[in-house]
C-alpha cells in the first residue's frame, strides 16, 4: 500500500523530510520518471555532456508517496583529441514533488570518509549508506600520458563541516594508483518549480589531476524508526483526476568545468499513476 504523506519540499527548514535527489547526483536525479533508454545530450564549445536516469517502481500513487530507487547517470566527452576539462562544480535543482527523508537515519561527518578505501569507509559509516555506483575518468599528470581510472562510489547520508545536511559520494580506486575523494553535495532550497538545490564543488587537489568522464549512481534505502518503516526516497505522481500521467520538468542541472563555460540542461519527464491509487473521495 502506498504511504499517504503530503508532498513537501525538502530543505534545511524541514527536519523530517527533505525533497531530493540525486544527485547526486552526482546529484542528482531521476525521481518521479518513467524509465527510458535515452537521456539528454548538450554540446557546448569543445564539450558534449549527457545526462539521464530512471526510477523504480515504474508506477507511482496519485495520492501520497511510495518508496522508490533512483538511478542517475552522466557522461562527459571532449570533442577534440585532448582530455575533457576538469569538472569544477555541479548544481542540481529537483522538482518539489519528491520526498527525501533523513529523520532517524544515521548521518556521518565528511571527515570520517576522507583518505579511506571503500572498505574502510563502509566499516566507519555503513549505517548511513544511501546508494552505490561507479565513476570513471582520466588522471592527468604533468609530463605523463593521461591514464584511465575507474572505481566504486558509495553514497552516505552525512553532514558538512558547517553542519548542513548533505549527500557524501565517496570514490576509491586502486588503479593506476590509490585515489580517494569525496564529492559532498550540500542540500539547500531552490525556488518555484524546483524545490531543492544540491551543490557540490570538486576539491581543488582532486580536479587538478582527476578528470571525471562518466558516472552512475543508484540511490535507495529503506529503514525503520521505532518500528515504523521509512524510505530515504519516496515519490508520487500527482496527475489531475481522470489523467493517467503528467509531464513536468524533473531536474535542472549545470556543470562547471575548468576553463569552460557552464553547461546546463533540463530533463522533462512523464510519471504514470498506478491503478487503484486514486483518492477514494473523488471516485
Amino acid at each position: 500500500m502506498p504511504r499517504r504523506r503530503p508532498f513537501v519540499t525538502f530543505g534545511t527548514t524541514c527536519p523530517k523530510r527533505l525533497v531530493f535527489v540525486l544527485l547526486a547526483a552526482l546529484c542528482c536525479c531521476a525521481a518521479l520518471v518513467v524509465p527510458r533508454a535515452g537521456g539528454e545530450t548538450v554540446r557546448q564549445g569543445t564539450l558534449q555532456v549527457s545526462f539521464g536516469g530512471s526510477v523504480s517502481p515504474h508506477l507511482l500513487p496519485r495520492v501520497g508517496t511510495t518508496p522508490i530507487a533512483v538511478t542517475i547517470r552522466g557522461h562527459v566527452r571532449a570533442l577534440t583529441a585532448a582530455p575533457p576539462p576538469s569538472l569544477r562544480r555541479i548544481a542540481i535543482e529537483v522538482n518539489r514533488l519528491g520526498v527525501l527523508e533523513r529523520a532517524g537515519l544515521p548521518a556521518y561527518p565528511l571527515g570520517r570518509l576522507r583518505a579511506s578505501s571503500t572498505e574502510a569507509a563502509l566499516d566507519a559509516c555503513r549505517a548511513a549508506v544511501v546508494g552505490e555506483g561507479r565513476v570513471s575518468g582520466v588522471l592527468v599528470l604533468p609530463e605523463q600520458t593521461p591514464t584511465p581510472f575507474g572505481g566504486r562510489v558509495v553514497a552516505f547520508n552525512g553532514t558538512l563541516p558547517d553542519g548542513r545536511p548533505g549527500i557524501l559520494a565517496h570514490l576509491y580506486t586502486s588503479r593506476p594508483a590509490p585515489l580517494t575523494f569525496v564529492l559532498a553535495f550540500a542540500i539547500g532550497r531552490a525556488h518555484g518549480t524546483f524545490g531543492t538545490r544540491l551543490v557540490a564543488t570538486v576539491p581543488l587537489k582532486t580536479r587538478q589531476t582527476a578528470h571525471i568522464t562518466s558516472f552512475t549512481l543508484r540511490l535507495h534505502r529503506t529503514y525503520e524508526v521505532d518500528g515504523s518503516p521509512r524510505s530515504y526516497l519516496s515519490a508520487g505522481c500527482p496527475a489531475p483526476e481522470g489523467f493517467p500521467s503528467v509531464t513536468f520538468p524533473l531536474v535542472r542541472t549545470s556543470y562547471g568545468f575548468e576553463g569552460e563555460k557552464t553547461v546546463s540542461d533540463t530533463l522533462v519527464r512523464t510519471c504514470q499513476v498506478a491503478v487503484g491509487t486514486e483518492n477514494p473521495n473523488n471516485r
